[in-house]
């Protein structure tokens, strides 16, 4: 199990900066910290097809969607060197806790894919 921070939405990740696409500092921020919490957490590298399982603690009780917490925990397990690629996930399980956190969190599982 992985334990990481809440990620900011897929919608708010890219920001346009003299007509070019640059990330924004929230998440800069939010991939550095996920990045680091992985690493210290001593998360075994796989190589080939995995499965991903996220269980999502919101933070707060605003409508949210499940699909935009995806993409952002993807690359920060490719950035974090425990998958080679994301394009190597053969299957996806994601769903939210009954708990509300205060910033709330995501707890992964990462196994090798049969």
């Amino acid at each position: 199990m992985i334990i990481l921070p809440y990620p900011p939405s897929v919608n708010r990740n890219l920001r346009t900066v003299g007509g070019r696409p640059i990330l924004s500092a929230p998440y800069r921020a939010w991939r550095t910290e996920a990045e680091a919490a992985i690493k210290a957490q001593g998360a075994q590298p796989i190589a080939g097809r995995y499965d991903l399982t996220i269980w999502a603690t919101a933070p707060d009780k605003r409508r949210r969607d499940l699909d935009n917490l995806i993409k952002p925990i993807s690359d920060a397990l490719v950035r974090a060197g425990v998958v080679v690629d994301d394009s190597l996930m053969r299957a996806l399980s994601i769903r939210w806790t009954q708990q509300i956190q205060p910033g709330g969190r995501v707890v992964l599982r990462v196994e090798q894919s049969a």
